[in-house]
């Protein structure tokens, strides 16, 4: 990609919480704007980290401050300017088609890191639907429509064709994609639909009542594709699938699952039950459960049970490092404000709860069993500050 160096002079610098903000004379840096994300690219050797425009001035923003009235060169960086411009050009034409085909205006555009959006005026869309406005747009994409950028006086404009009315005056930028898009647009845009290679719609959510739609073009559409394609490739070793059985077999697999998952949770209950009956046989104020390998589900649920046969119940999970402190209302313990008082002076830990369960989390087991051990004293001792 062929590398255009402007060169130009230092007019004005600031500085804010961001950097260095400066002003050249002549600049060849899009602005961020209209949805599209700033250029990126070097000035001298500098790095460009945004570009915005405020009341009519181009600002550039820096990590070093240049002196006003030095010549500089400055470069923008292509493959971020060409991908910015396919992602734009891409919400073009998804936008024309879904207006004059489909009758659904685009309300809002934006461009990301990893994708583009669009929020769509409709209620409804599905999977089927998306599938085939992608194979519409492909069609655009193959007839390899010339798209032209132009700068028109404004009585020049064919305002009975424009996609939004506009309120600008002058000189106003027109983008004209042959036979399909004609709008007043600032923005960076690929010379053909051909360059777009793909589109495709990554994603369908429900906001304020309107439908966004996330998608990928170009280079972030390959990219995609060979991501799924790997994570494909690696559920088919590990699954022994195809493309043509994946599909059931992860069904299977999920059933599967949720079969077993059943099971452990019956298997816990049984677990629970007994854990909860040797426990219940001390004849302590304060009952105590350790689980030490056991999910935290589990040791919730042993603390529970014995909360609920009158006692002070602490409970600590080592997977989580969690501690647990419940009562079944019967006891005179605000748990949460206690735990919470605990904690601030033993300097460690965070937590709190309701009068009657509160629960903490530590950074290490050490700190866990400290706490452990503290409150269980204080509460056998009833010295509990609060």
């Amino acid at each position: 990609m062929e590398k255009v160096i402007t060169e130009t002079v230092v007019t004005a610098v600031k500085k804010d919480q961001s950097g260095y903000w400066h002003v050249f004379a002549q600049t060849p840096f899009y602005a961020e704007g209209g949805g599209q994300p700033a250029d990126r690219g070097w000035v001298d050797q500098y790095e460009v980290k945004d570009v915005q425009t405020v009341e009519g001035t181009t600002w550039h923003l820096l990590d070093q401050s240049l002196e006003v009235g030095s010549t500089i060169k400055a470069q923008i960086d292509e493959t971020v300017r060409q991908d910015h411009s396919i992602q734009h050009t891409a919400q073009h034409v998804m936008t024309a088609i879904l207006q004059d085909r489909h009758g659904i205006e685009t309300l809002s555009f934006g461009i990301n890191a990893e994708d583009a959006s669009i929020e769509i005026g409709t209620e409804q869309l599905d999977w089927d639907q998306v599938e085939q406005f992608e194979k519409e747009l492909q069609h655009i994409i193959f007839e390899n429509r010339p798209i032209r950028k132009m700068e028109l006086p404004e009585d020049e404009v064919d305002r009975t064709r424009l996609r939004k009315p506009t309120d600008r005056t002058g000189m106003i930028r027109i983008v004209e994609i042959e036979g399909l898009d004609y709008n007043a647009c600032g923005g960076t845009h690929v010379e053909t639909t051909a360059q777009l290679g793909t589109i495709h719609v990554t994603g369908i959510k429900k906001v304020r009542g309107n439908i966004r739609l996330t998608y990928v073009a170009g280079n972030r559409a390959l990219r995609m594709t060979q991501a799924s394609r790997a994570a494909l490739r690696s559920i088919h070793q590990t699954l022994s699938t195809t493309n043509e059985t994946v599909a059931e077999r992860v069904l299977e697999e999920r059933t599967i699952r949720l079969e077993r998952e059943r099971e452990i949770k019956e298997l816990e209950l049984r677990i629970a039950k007994a854990k909860v009956e040797a426990v219940l046989q001390e004849d302590d104020y304060v009952a105590i459960h350790i689980g030490k390998t056991e999910a935290e589900t589990l040791t919730m649920a042993i603390v529970e049970r014995v909360a609920a046969s009158g006692k002070i119940a602490v409970g600590v999970n080592y997977g989580t490092k969690k501690l647990f402190v419940v009562h079944d209302g019967t006891h005179d313990l605000a748990t949460g404000k206690c735990l919470k008082a605990v904690l601030h002076e033993l300097g460690f830990g965070r937590g709190g709860g309701s009068n009657k369960q509160a629960q903490a989390r530590f950074d290490s087991l050490i700190e866990l069993e400290k706490a452990m051990e503290e409150i269980v004293r204080r509460l056998q001792e009833g010295v509990l500050p609060c």
